[in-house]
């Protein structure tokens, strides 16, 4: 199977928006605090997957454990690339 250039732009974009949210997540401890209200929503992903493994009962303490933090990330940055090279194709192909 070859791999092409979409595929590897695709999974690089992935592990850079990955990287990005998972150093942005111990980054944002450091701001003073009316930064930290401002870019509290690049830290979704993380707050989902707590709120999901408290609800659900699975015990995972998402904040304190870095494979979970760095597997939210990682999971949210799939479905956001995925969703936005779908869109991106979807007008290519009306145009």
């Amino acid at each position: 199977m070859k791999i092409t250039s979409r595929q590897i732009k695709f999974i690089s974009t992935i592990v850079l928006l990955t990287a990005f949210l998972t150093w942005f997540f111990y980054a944002h401890e450091m701001l003073p605090k009316p930064m930290r209200a401002a870019t509290a929503l690049v830290e979704t992903p993380v707050a989902i997957a707590s709120g999901l493994s408290y609800y659900l009962k699975l015990g995972i303490p998402v904040y304190e454990t870095p494979w979970a933090i760095i597997l939210s990330n990682l999971l949210f940055s799939f479905l956001l690339i995925f969703l936005v090279d779908k869109l991106f194709n979807m007008r290519r192909k009306r145009v």
